[in-house]
């Protein structure tokens, strides 16, 4: 199976990112393909409500780093996302790419369709100050679901807290490695 990630963060050894690579690892131990895409070292634009998707049924026209991600995201079984928290929610450029999901609803005679094959599974990794785990599991939840929207499944959220420990035999390290084993 093809695994595809988007690493939200500016720091490429950040918390969210170690979590999510920890994540890979184990997809890779269990002989999943993996696909990393680093927002942070890309060129993505936002949506540009052009309405060509729309018009087409077919993936984002903009010619940005985003382009080769649309045929890996057809192709994947899981979806890997990764952010820190920046302001009480998910960072920016995340949400971003979250709005250029925007082309995998289609639309046929008046009514949208997913694009994408059902049941791609989702897994959320977000990185807080916050020592409260649940501080902002809504605002997680407001994010992962619009993926969901698009036939996604999610199987895991994990949060990262000021208190959690990124050694590899940390209690999250650990849970991270086996979500990707378990893909």
């Amino acid at each position: 199976m093809k695994v595809t990630a988007v690493l939200g963060s500016p720091h490429e050894n950040g918390a969210s990112s170690t979590i999510a690579r920890e994540i890979l690892r184990g997809a890779k131990d269990a002989g999943h393909e993996v696909v990393v895409y680093e927002l942070n070292k890309m060129n993505v634009k936002g949506c540009q409500a052009c309405g060509s998707c729309k018009k087409n049924n077919i993936d984002c026209v903009l010619n940005d780093d985003l382009k080769p991600y649309w045929k890996d995201l057809h192709e994947s079984g899981a979806l890997i996302v990764s952010a820190p928290n920046y302001c009480s929610q998910v960072s920016g450029d995340m949400i971003m790419y979250m709005n250029r999901h925007y082309c995998m609803i289609g639309m046929k005679e008046g009514k949208g369709f997913v694009r994408l094959h059902p049941g791609i599974k989702l897994i959320g990794v977000f990185s807080q100050g916050n020592g409260d785990k649940e501080a902002y599991k809504d605002n997680y939840m407001w994010y992962l679901n619009d993926f969901c929207n698009r036939d996604m499944v999610l199987e895991k959220m994990i949060v990262h807290t000021r208190n959690d420990s990124l050694e590899p035999d940390s209690e999250i390290m650990k849970e991270a490695y086996e979500a990707g084993r378990n893909l």
